[in-house]
């Protein structure tokens, strides 16, 4: 079958460029290094979900879906690029957050209420030991979406349920696609990839990037940089959405997690927690190139790079292509002006 023949609609400004960063290697040393700008996608402010959007309401169309439903925390990327996507597309949107609702809109959540989608809020028990609360909200998300898909059933909709971001065979099919792009870009430029770097947080976007890679025969290595869970769970996770997805698009690639280069321990505190690691690389890019970094994902992938770059991890005759997914305006949470005002105390 191939990612190839799933439906797919025209959302995202592709091909996202392939943007040297010269000014910053000259101040950090090491190899060439490329990033691919999938902060750079256009609609909703951009972002890696926009790829696999294009594949997933592809499909809600082909179903005739009038309604989409997902399901994140507050602030997911995720929720504001299905919003704007289904916005574009005419689609009803209703997004189901996995917190209670705080109260307040910042950066992600005033997104997701100008495109009109509609946001509800699970029913999490917040009594729960703090290690069970992720648990509890991914419980609670389940039920406040099977109510949701129910209501909207007996009301004569047609709804069409998206997986966490994005998390799907179509999901997996768009970094495919994304890889034959970045391969195209290397030959036309001349340059040979030894290292590819992703930001990973349910390694759907990992798990496209390493099938692709087999797909179009990319001499490289690949290094994910986990930022929601441990490297052990993200290896298992990863080990069984690339098996089942190839399968299902007919390849016959399969990965075992001792092949899954996945790093744990750029973390910090915890998803969504800024490091310090990760504060110096967003100011670092943005000082250098003009580019912006998250401190959710890129910021702390990049300080992930930084680290291994240090560690002797790449060689300077080398060259490294880093995905930029996106995730700025995560910029614009109070967290982050609170930091950079204590910085210029």
């Amino acid at each position: 079958m191939g990612f190839e023949s799933l439906p797919k609609v025209k959302l995202a400004y592709l091909p996202t460029p392939l943007e040297e960063m010269k000014q910053a290697r000259k101040r950090i040393g090491g190899p060439r290094l490329f990033l691919k700008r999938d902060d750079q996608t256009g609609l909703g402010l951009g972002g890696n979900k926009l790829r696999k959007l294009e594949y997933l309401l592809g499909d809600a169309l082909a179903r005739g879906a009038d309604t989409v439903v997902t399901s994140g925390v507050m602030q997911t990327n995720h929720g504001r690029l299905t919003a704007a996507a289904c916005a574009k597309l005419g689609l009803d949107c209703i997004l189901v957050m996995t917190e209670a609702d705080c109260g307040y809109y910042e950066a992600n959540r005033i997104l997701q209420e100008l495109f009109g989608a509609k946001q509800v809020f699970a029913d999490v028990d917040y009594s729960v030991a703090p290690e069970k609360l992720a648990k509890e909200q991914l419980r609670a998300g389940d039920a406040k979406i099977a109510q949701v898909m129910d209501e909207l059933r007996r009301a004569g909709k047609k709804p069409y349920l998206i997986p966490r971001a994005g998390r799907s065979l179509q999901g997996t099919a768009s970094y495919c696609q994304a890889m034959l792009e970045l391969q195209q870009q290397l030959e036309e430029q001349d340059i040979h990839a030894g290292h590819v770097i992703v930001p990973v947080a349910s390694g759907s976007t990992f798990g496209g990037v390493l099938l692709g890679g087999r797909i179009c025969e990319m001499q490289a290595k690949f290094h994910g940089i986990a930022l929601s869970r441990s490297a052990e769970e993200g290896k298992e996770m990863i080990e069984e959405e690339f098996n089942h997805d190839a399968a299902a698009m007919g390849y016959p690639y399969r990965i075992k997690q001792e092949e899954i280069n996945l790093y744990g321990e750029y973390i910090g505190a915890g998803y969504g927690i800024m490091t310090e690691a990760g504060k110096n690389a967003i100011r670092l890019f943005a000082e250098t190139e003009g580019i912006l970094l998250d401190p959710v994902y890129t910021g702390k992938a990049m300080a992930g790079y930084l680290d291994l770059l240090a560690k002797g991890a790449f060689r300077k005759d080398e060259t490294v292509i880093f995905f930029h997914t996106g995730g700025l305006p995560l910029l614009f949470l109070k967290e982050v002006g609170l930091w950079l005002g204590e910085k210029n105390q």
